[in-house]
């Protein structure tokens, strides 16, 4: 029973670090309300990514000395803090800019990988599920949010007031929530080896770079989708319906597709289902540049977006845990995640700058397709987990490696 509640209070702080994902709702009133431009706002977007993605980083190897408790107490408290000290900003870019893009971000960085390393950790039989189920919670945060957030901007509650009353909320749920987060008990003679990996000898193994290659694309599209995914629908001329439903129907999908994309990777050998990411990745930002032109083809654009967005967040992290073992998986995933940062503080921004210069994001998605499709080849042909695994059985004397 334990291991279930412990599930449940996961995918609840997941969906509470998971506000970045509605960014896209408040775009237009930051916008209008304060003069930011769309450049400014995907910059704040951007940069909480790189600052989330490197707090990971930290975050993975505090989960793996501390476990999984007091990094989430920690970075909720931040987290919530920050949102709720925004709505006191006056809409200023430059404080919007350090109290989201920075504080918050760390606040997110530092409590995020937690909840999926305890969770894959109470279900050894099903990491594939476990993982996609909790990050579900993180993508499918803006189901909530943003109709929350719709629903109080078309009632004239301010941006600001939005940040206020959803810190708190958050203070609330994530500090209760992660008092509950526990491993489950090891044996008396455990010893925890995850915290002696180093960077250096990630950075010299082949699968690691494999793994790399494959991830990085997707999480560009992902993020810059995401990001920008109202204002490109506006873009097109679309109907109000449409575009102001399009922030949660990417979510939606976005967590249909992590539980179904772990549904997948308990059937499939893990890297013939991310080379099947990869490919539908590719094809629908490719298609996107030219094929998305009216309100059909962009909500069939945000579902396979959202869908395909969920493989990278679950099959990487089932894979690690999978090959490497999940002893490893704090810190062997939040060094792999660093590239999570780079893509945001990439992607997002460049979508923007080009929209703001030509007025489209069909360039945008031909740039990032073309990027996708190239790396099919590189990560079939660098990633080779067989050889990983005969490398680790020779080197156990024929045992596999912290497989549970």
């Amino acid at each position: 029973m334990k291991k279930y509640v412990i599930l449940i209070l996961s995918v609840l702080i997941q969906i509470c670090l998971g506000i970045g994902y509605s960014w896209s709702t408040f775009v237009p009133a930051l916008k209008q309300d304060f003069g930011l431009t769309i450049t400014q706002t995907q910059t704040i977007f951007g940069t909480g990514s790189l600052i989330v993605t490197l707090c990971i980083f930290a975050g993975g190897r505090i989960q793996d000395r501390l476990g999984p408790r007091i990094p989430v107490l920690v970075g909720g408290i931040i987290f919530s803090s920050s949102y709720i000290l925004a709505g006191y900003s006056s809409g200023s870019y430059h404080a919007l800019l350090f109290l989201i893009g920075f504080c918050a971000a760390i606040g997110v960085g530092i409590s995020y990988i937690c909840p999926i390393v305890c969770a894959v950790k109470w279900f050894p039989r099903h990491k594939s599920l476990a993982a996609g189920i909790v990050v579900a919670g993180y993508g499918g945060s803006p189901i909530i949010v943003s109709l929350i957030g719709e629903y109080l901007l078309s009632h004239q509650m301010t941006v600001l007031d939005i940040f206020k009353y959803m810190g708190l909320v958050f203070l609330i749920i994530v500090t209760i929530a992660a008092m509950f987060l526990q491993n489950p008990p090891q044996e008396e003679d455990y010893k925890p080896i995850a915290a002696d990996i180093k960077t250096t000898d990630l950075l010299k193994d082949r699968n690691f770079w494999g793994l790399l290659c494959g991830m990085f694309p997707c999480l560009c599209i992902g993020l810059m989708t995401i990001g920008n995914i109202k204002p490109f629908g506006l873009s097109l001329n679309l109907s109000l319906m449409v575009t102001g439903t399009a922030v949660s129907a990417l979510a939606f999908f976005n967590a249909i597709g992590r539980i179904g994309w772990g549904i997948i990777g308990g059937f499939l050998e893990g890297k013939k289902a991310i080379l099947l990411s990869l490919i539908s990745t590719a094809m629908v930002c490719l298609a996107a540049a030219f094929a998305v032109k009216d309100d059909l083809t962009f909500f069939l654009f945000v579902v396979f977006a959202g869908i395909n967005y969920g493989a990278c967040m679950v099959l990487y992290a089932a894979e690690i845990a999978n090959h490497y073992g999940t002893e490893k998986m704090g810190t062997i995933y939040s060094t792999l995640f660093l590239s999570n940062g780079v893509a945001g503080f990439l992607a997002p921004p460049l979508a923007g700058r080009i929209f703001d210069n030509t007025g489209s994001y069909s360039h945008a998605f031909l740039i990032f397709g073309s990027l996708a499709f190239i790396s099919i080849f590189l990560f079939y042909f660098i990633y080779q987990p067989a050889k990983l695994n005969n490398e680790q059985n020779r080197d156990s004397g024929g045992c596999d490696m912290e497989r549970e």
